[in-house]
């Protein structure tokens, strides 16, 4: 177990402690990739825990499985019974991450379905702000494309495709910017290494097609649907280099990132450095859905109590 899982995990069809968690090194999923996988937000108030938006991360795993071809399926009732497991042994203090997955486990020398059989695995790790959401980001169009679908599943989030993200997401590191931004082949903005996109350029909102190669985030479709809600028009169009350059605010739109603005791509400042007007709305929206004060707030939270202080497990 590492210092930042939390103690208990979901591993072969049981909460188990974390460090009974082990696969072998000659598992397919460890050589090749074979994975695929949800991010989610767990949300820590008042001893209670708010997941959000948890059946529709389970849709999209199972997307995910049936776009790769993963031979495997579990009910939304059965996967929010792990959830509610593993809240009540893990009794989460703050707020954390849940990193549902899929993997083959199966020593099989060779990249290929046959004969692989694929299970759920679930563990938690402490997270607050993924990015520092007072301040800026500054980005960079990283010299690596995304992958187009006819290549790799864009669709799916899936373990081996996020080769991609990590060397877009190292090159920006070593130029000293905070994250990377991804072109398809033909040279058009689709999405940061690890989050999705919202550009406001002469007062429009616009977002890159669908039919592009991005990957299509929980939090991108949430913000699309409060934004709609407060009457904004958001549009799909391609977006070009010289766009993002001149755009008035770009906002990057992610579980981990929630909802981050950007100070500057490849040295060009983007607004007057501070979260502009749409980002704010965007914001107070989305806080007001996680206190339970938005009118989507039913919806879209999957909440748990967690058992008072001195009470013994």
């Amino acid at each position: 177990m590492s210092k930042t899982t939390m103690p208990f995990s979901y591993f072969q069809g049981r909460v188990c402690p974390s460090g009974e968690a082990h696969v072998s090194l000659a598992s397919n999923s460890l050589q090749y990739g074979t994975t695929c996988f949800a991010g989610i937000r767990g949300y820590v108030r008042n001893h209670k825990v708010s997941i959000f938006r948890l059946q529709d991360h389970h849709e999209r795993l199972m997307n995910a499985a049936k776009i790769m071809g993963f031979n495997y399926s579990i009910s939304y009732e059965d996967f929010h019974a792990v959830m509610e497991e593993m809240i009540e042994k893990n009794q989460p203090s703050a707020d954390f991450y849940i990193r549902p997955f899929l993997y083959a486990p199966d020593e099989q020398l060779a990249p290929k379905a046959q004969g692989l059989n694929f299970d759920l695995a679930v563990y938690f790790v402490p997270l607050g702000q993924y990015f520092n959401l007072q301040k800026g980001m500054r980005l960079m169009i990283s010299s690596w494309k995304k992958f187009p679908d006819s290549s790799l599943p864009t669709k799916a989030k899936a373990g081996g495709c996020y080769i991609n993200s990590f060397l877009a997401t190292n090159e920006a590191h070593r130029c000293g910017y905070d994250e990377a931004l991804l072109t398809d082949q033909q040279g058009y903005i689709v999405e940061a290494s690890v989050a999705n996109l919202l550009m406001v350029y002469r007062d429009r909102l616009i977002m890159p097609e669908l039919g592009s190669p991005l990957l299509e985030g929980i939090t991108m479709r949430t913000t699309i649907e409060l934004l709609r809600e407060a009457g904004l028009p958001i549009y799909f169009e391609r977006i070009d280099r010289s766009m993002v350059y001149t755009c008035q605010e770009l906002l990057l739109l992610g579980t981990a990132a929630q909802i981050a603005f950007t100070e500057s791509v490849d040295g060009r400042s983007i607004g007057d450095g501070s979260p502009g007007p749409i980002c704010q709305l965007a914001r107070e929206k989305f806080q007001a859905v996680l206190a339970g004060a938005h009118t989507r707030s039913t919806d879209w939270l999957t909440s748990y109590s967690l058992m008072k202080p001195g009470v013994a497990a």
